[in-house]
């Protein structure tokens, strides 16, 4: 039997990205280098005029914030200037960064989303201090989503509504949108909907509640999802709402199928079945019908696709974090032990990495990090620059 393709579309994207990432925007690899459109980023050596090794470390990924004693042993070894003066050109420098990188989002918000980023707001939220809504570039005052910053370990929250990701997908693809955050050294999304929609009458809320019976929405892990009934009735009996939800609004993914011909008031048959998903790798994005069919059987119903599935991420990210934590005590512990040791060897890279790792553990090949395959290439790439990773 010949099954009808019914079109996956993303119907709601939330991500958050560390906001120093966005001083990498002029090397995106797939597209024209703009560099002159965000501008100089700027540098600790614009407000210091000595190349003190120390600050360009420590400076690299933006805002610095020195302990005093890091502070009174910079200025007795390297600097000119006292501490008053050394605190000022500080605080200047973080203040051009934040400034530089708010152009910047302005400027990558527009062009690659097709949105605007509107004045902001008094109030944060998500325990982020700053927030700005988001409109169409074409103008308009539906608001298409919202903007996060300030707090949360300095990373931004991007949150794309319904009607923004409609607007969004009418000028870019899920795949250039993919190129992008992975540059930007995005590895999760937040929150993505992936939703189908039917004009024939065949997936409808009473065909769901079928289905569930029969454990069609059921993944093969964990406990089987229960169902929720969301009916609403007008004074006079008739139908204001039809809708049923499976899962729960806290688990990985979440159900729910609705009339949305009475949601619209249209007079015409048109129902959705619309799966919330939570914390999903971003390579979701590079095949949404494979992901959506391979959620269960009901969604295998819906569109031919060849079923996809994604490790969880909350795994994958543990995986890095250990990794990233481990490269940062090495550089916070030895960094400079291993310097003198390059120096005293004649700069000699084998040199120094054979005198500091033993030979037992090179040979012992079961000494590695527990990270999948597929994010090897992430960690790998961040070193490949020959600047601090993290």
């Amino acid at each position: 039997m010949q099954l009808t393709e019914r079109n996956v579309k993303i119907d709601y994207l939330a991500f958050t990205m560390p906001f120093c990432s966005l001083k990498s925007l002029e090397t995106y690899p797939h597209g024209l280098n703009e560099w002159r459109k965000y501008g100089v980023y700027p540098t600790f050596h614009n407000h210091v005029s000595h190349k003190d090794a120390f600050f360009t470390d420590v400076i690299k990924g933006g805002k610095w914030c020195p302990s005093d004693d890091e502070l009174n042993e910079q200025v007795q070894s390297y600097s000119t200037d006292s501490k008053n003066e050394l605190e000022q050109k500080i605080n200047d420098l973080n203040r051009e960064i934040y400034l530089a990188r708010m152009h910047r989002l302005k400027l990558w918000l527009s062009t690659v989303f097709g949105l605007h980023l509107a004045p902001e707001r008094d109030r944060g939220g998500y325990n982020y201090e700053r927030s700005a809504p988001l409109y169409s570039v074409d103008g308009g005052y539906e608001q298409l989503g919202m903007v996060f910053w300030g707090g949360n370990n300095d990373t931004l929250y991007i949150q794309i509504s319904g009607e923004g990701c409609t607007h969004v997908f009418n000028g870019t693809s899920p795949h250039e949108i993919y190129n992008w955050l992975n540059h930007l050294d995005v590895t999760v999304l937040k929150r993505i909907d992936l939703a189908v929609d039917d004009f024939d009458g065949v997936f409808t809320v009473s065909a769901a509640m079928r289905d569930h019976k029969c454990e069609a929405f059921y993944g093969g892990k964990g406990p089987k999802p229960g169902l929720g009934i969301s009916h609403k009735y007008h004074g006079d009996g008739s139908l204001q709402q039809e809708m049923i939800t499976v899962g729960s609004r806290e688990s990985r993914v979440y159900w729910r199928i609705y009339n949305k011909a009475l949601e619209q008031k249209v007079d015409d048959v048109w129902h959705r079945s619309e799966a919330e998903l939570k914390g999903f790798p971003l390579e979701i994005l590079l095949n949404i019908e494979g992901a959506f069919t391979g959620l269960c059987e009901y969604a295998q119903q819906i569109n031919p696709a060849r079923p996809k599935t994604f490790q969880r991420s909350g795994i994958v990210r543990l995986a890095i974090n250990s990794f990233e934590s481990d490269v940062r005590w090495l550089r916070k512990q030895a960094s400079k032990t291993i310097a003198k040791i390059f120096h005293q060897l004649g700069n000699d890279y084998e040199a120094v990495f054979s005198s500091i790792v033993r030979k037992e553990h090179m040979d012992d090949l079961t000494l590695k990090f527990r990270t999948p395959d597929i994010y090897q290439n992430i960690v790998a790439q961040k070193f490949y620059n020959r600047e601090c990773a993290f």
